[in-house]
């Protein structure tokens, strides 16, 4: 009898494998689902009670992913997996596993298969997630700890125009020389044409005949400043392994980036914005080592999220997943999840006959033709999102106004939110030259090229109304003019297109 009155106890307190905690219930609200281990629920609590009053109803379970989600009583709006994968460990208090995908190769050294979480949303089997998912990998409580404090502090970050910043560092195509200066002006035409206009974009390429070089030895000190700076977002495209980036060779030395290139840097100060890598392998998190991704996402002054690959991704299909994350940004999702998610549901069906015929077979294949639909059905499922998918971006609001051409220029006029304190006015003029990098790469000329070939991105800042005075004026010259309002939690922005053909 004792004993039956304790196991009734116990499972009365949730002390059950498989247990389900509701942290803030209440019906109709989405539902913010967390899989973890018991030995890491109440690590992961305090993040749960956050998103609870961030306005869901939310649920620990310690039950398997699929029969976690299995037990809602209607379909979660997040998944945060915490716990670690891999091969070996499943007896140990932090074992939680991705899916194993069977994919498809175009070379013969690539294994059969690659880890997924992204395949744990797919709930009616066509290969295409419907819920954003993401990970915590860690296997001590105060790991967890450590990261659902970066969460929290980046989401409690005041509202600064470097919020409008976003990083690209595209590193070598290593292929021949005509495939990788395509490359290289096709990343750059990507940044200029395709980001949302309020964008301040910053650039590395590593083209030695392109002033977004600079200085080869430079680059990883530079975006790691960045990283430090605070931002949008950062993104890494290029070549990687488990543990390095690579960024170019030059004169025969090989330059990579990795976590040792970045841990002195990042060691203390508030989280850095969300870095996507859109490469190979670098969020392969059930190595036997942490990977580049996870050493990243560990660092306290580092990316408060993650997103990267757990096994080889396809250089067309990184292309479209590239262009598509940028456009995303200017969409009504405003979660690094939705955001993510979209862009992959977007990219799936996004064609361009020129690229596809640049970079299909770019790097080998084994079939007679190259099958790109699976191409992109794997890489749907195989980037990782490592940290909180419902993680709020840095995503400005729109500022609602009107402008008019008149004589004397463009007359703007924009109307102030009600909690904005301060409006800040920038133009980038149109049809600036970018430097030229003439004869061989030489320090301080790459230097110098580098910063005035980024200094053509930024807005220059033209006077604001005083306080108390309407926020309107006028702009006589061609180019983008922003608008960036700023409050105590928000900030919102309009970006114009003033030509003299049109006014947008």
């Amino acid at each position: 009898m004792k004993k039956s009155c304790l196991i009734i106890l116990l499972a009365l307190m949730g002390w059950r494998a498989g247990a389900s905690w509701a942290v803030g219930a209440e019906e109709n609200k989405p539902i913010w689902l967390a899989v973890t281990k018991p030995a890491l629920v109440e690590a992961i609590r305090p993040l749960a009670e956050y998103r609870t009053k961030d306005g869901f109803e939310t649920v620990i379970s310690t039950a398997s992913v699929g029969q976690a989600i299995r037990g809602l009583d209607r379909q979660p709006a997040f998944i945060l997996l915490v716990g670690d994968d891999e091969p070996g460990g499943e007896n140990e208090s932090w074992y939680l596993p991705a899916k194993r995908i069977k994919r498809y190769r175009w070379q013969s050294s690539q294994a059969g298969e690659f880890a997924s979480d992204a395949a744990w949303a797919d709930l009616d089997g066509d290969l295409v997630p419907e819920i954003p998912i993401g990970r915590i990998p860690a296997r001590t409580a105060s790991q967890v700890e450590q990261i659902v404090g970066k969460i929290i502090a980046f989401e409690h970050k005041p509202a600064t125009l470097d919020d409008l910043r976003l990083y690209v560092w595209g590193g070598a195509a290593g292929y021949d020389p005509v495939v990788d200066r395509l490359a290289g002006a096709l990343m750059l035409q990507v940044v200029r044409t395709k980001l949302p206009r309020w964008v301040r974009p910053w650039i590395i390429c590593a083209d030695i005949k392109n002033p977004f070089c600079g200085w080869p030895a430079d680059q990883s000190m530079l975006f790691t400043q960045q990283l430090k700076r605070g931002g949008l977002l950062a993104v890494l495209i290029g070549h990687a392994d488990t543990q390095y980036f690579y960024a170019m060779n030059f004169r025969g030395q090989d330059f990579w980036y990795g976590a040792a290139n970045a841990a002195d840097a990042l060691a203390s100060g508030e989280p850095g914005p969300p870095l996507v890598m859109i490469c190979c392998l670098a969020g392969n998190f059930t190595a036997d080592k942490p990977c580049f991704a996870e050493s990243m996402l560990g660092m306290a002054a580092g990316p408060v999220a993650v997103i990267a690959a757990t096994a080889e991704s396809h250089p067309l299909t990184n292309y479209f997943s590239s262009v598509c994350l940028v456009q995303a940004l200017d969409g009504p999702q405003r979660r690094l999840g939705e955001v993510w998610l979209s862009a992959q549901k977007k990219s799936l069906q996004t064609r361009d006959l020129i690229v596809e015929s640049m970079l299909g077979n770019v790097e080998g294949k084994l079939e007679d033709k190259i099958d790109i639909g699976k191409l992109r059905r794997d890489q749907m499922l195989m980037y990782a999102l490592l940290g909180d998918p419902a993680l709020k971006m840095r995503l400005p609001e729109k500022l609602h106004g009107k402008i008019k051409r008149q004589k004397d220029g463009w007359h703007w006029k924009v109307h102030k939110p009600k909690d904005a304190t301060e409006l800040h006015v920038g133009f980038r003029p149109a049809g600036q030259q970018l430097p030229t990098v003439a004869g061989d790469l030489q320090r301080d000329s790459a230097r110098k090229s580098f910063e005035s070939a980024n200094e053509t991105l930024e807005f220059k800042p033209l006077p604001a109304p005083k306080a108390g005075q309407d926020w309107e004026g006028v702009v006589n010259k061609e180019g983008t003019l922003r608008l960036v309002a700023i409050g105590p939690e928000k900030i919102y922005v309009a970006a114009l297109n003033l030509t003299n053909t049109a006014a947008k």
